[in-house]
């Protein structure tokens, strides 16, 4: 399952607003005194573009002091949950100012949009001021990353991640933002694309949790099975969540692996990461796939034993369909007397001729002849009247010599046209 993806919340903050403004009030008075013009120009500035987004390196443009009182002012209206005013008015003083300025003023409106929740419209404003002239270029490279969050926040995905795709190629990113990339490429079903961000973003930060889990659905999607293997085993390390174990499971199955796949399954169930009914026919199945019949066979008659639980209970239900699964896996490891005998019970248990007629079959290949002809008969009595059946009972009577019901056999084999009946008649003829 690929994990979800949420994007930042806009920088902006009323906190951190009320912050700077109570900076700036102590530096427009010290010691008493009202600071000179273009002190109170410049410091109204960049406490502008710290707040809009704008880092105080940058800050080389001068405005005059009535524009510097204006951005003073509507931050103090933002920050007192004035919004809507706040918007309109920024966005309509922004038509009448050019480069650095106006750029002040979209990014002030941009952060009261998203405060109103007006996502797409907040995006669109940083990307009108990160596009103006003059605006540098550390700075542009910023709002175009906001401009990222918001569209994305908006539900313009594609938008959002061609915009979150061009800054992270735009320089340095966090660890967060490249994670990210490859979510929300992973989440649309760009595994290539996933891909390649994946290689920058484990070398930011080396995945844990659900980005492990992010990590190797990707490279398993991207047919880079060995390094999902890799991943999948650094997260056994000290998971005890039984997801973790059954997805390495699964990957180990995908690449035949069956042997490292039931060997993990044993491991999980030793440290008790894994209980129950189901996590123990799992341990069976697995065996089975793994080639190991006769370790399966073994789990489940001690899951079917009432010694299998501390309360005296079996861990798995005596049905007709486990019984036929250990009857075939004695039988795959051709241990004659436990298949058998197995082959019995299921025959007893279900009452169907054709498991009636597996179990004849068996005890005939193995030269079983007496439980063959027990086996038969069951067959009989559950409508079996084909001419291999009665072929079959003949050859068994007459290697336990009893001619009579041979010939009586190989007749009706005859009769119903099995091959090789003339012959084995001629056989006991004399008999």
């Amino acid at each position: 399952m690929v994990a979800k993806s949420t994007p930042p919340q806009d920088a902006d903050s009323a906190e951190r607003s009320r912050g700077l403004m109570a900076r700036a009030r102590q530096l427009l008075t010290r010691g008493g005194r009202r600071l000179t013009r273009v002190t109170l120009v410049s410091t109204c500035l960049m406490l502008m573009m710290e707040v809009g987004g704008i880092s105080a390196a940058h800050a080389a443009t001068r405005v005059s002091a009535e524009v510097a009182g204006q951005l003073r002012t509507l931050q103090s209206r933002l920050d007192e949950g004035d919004y809507d005013a706040v918007g309109e008015r920024a966005e309509r003083e922004a038509k009448r100012q050019r480069g650095e300025v106006r750029a002040l003023y979209l990014s002030l409106a941009a952060s009261a949009r998203a405060r109103q929740g007006d996502q797409a419209q907040a995006a669109r404003l940083y990307a009108e001021a990160r596009r103006l002239p003059g605006v540098n270029v550390s700075q542009a490279r910023e709002w175009l990353r906001r401009e990222a969050m918001l569209r994305l926040r908006a539900g313009e995905r594609d938008s959002g991640i061609a915009r979150l795709a061009e800054y992270l190629h735009g320089g340095s990113a966090s660890a967060d933002d490249l994670w990210l990339a490859v979510s929300l490429e992973a989440n649309r079903g760009d595994w290539a694309r996933a891909e390649d961000w994946l290689e920058r973003a484990s070398k930011a930060s080396a995945p844990s949790g659900d980005r492990l889990k992010l990590a190797v659905s990707v490279y398993q999607q991207t047919g880079r099975h060995g390094a999902a293997v890799a991943l999948v085993e650094q997260g056994l390390g000290e998971s005890r969540d039984p997801q973790d174990w059954q997805r390495a499971v699964a990957l180990y199955q995908r690449l035949n692996q069956n042997t490292r796949a039931a060997s993990t399954w044993e491991a999980a169930w030793a440290a008790g990461i894994v209980s129950g009914s189901d996590a123990y026919q799992q341990r069976v199945d697995l065996q089975l796939a793994a080639g190991a019949p006769a370790r399966a066979a073994e789990l489940i008659e001690a899951g079917l034993s009432k010694s299998a639980t501390p309360e005296g209970q079996p861990l798995l239900d005596d049905t007709p369909a486990l019984r036929r699964q250990l009857a075939q896996a004695w039988t795959a490891a051709r241990d004659v007397e436990h298949a058998l005998k197995a082959w019995a019970a299921v025959s007893q248990q279900s009452q169907s001729l054709e498991d009636a007629w597996q179990y004849a079959e068996l005890a005939y290949d193995w030269g079983r002849w007496e439980t063959a002809q027990q086996a038969l008969a069951a067959a009989g009595e559950r409508g079996d009247d084909s001419a291999r059946h009665w072929l079959l009972s003949g050859v068994v009577a007459s290697q336990l010599e009893q001619f009579d019901p041979a010939r009586e056999a190989f007749k009706k084999a005859q009769a119903r046209g099995a091959e090789g009946a003339d012959a084995w008649l001629k056989s006991v003829a004399q008999r």
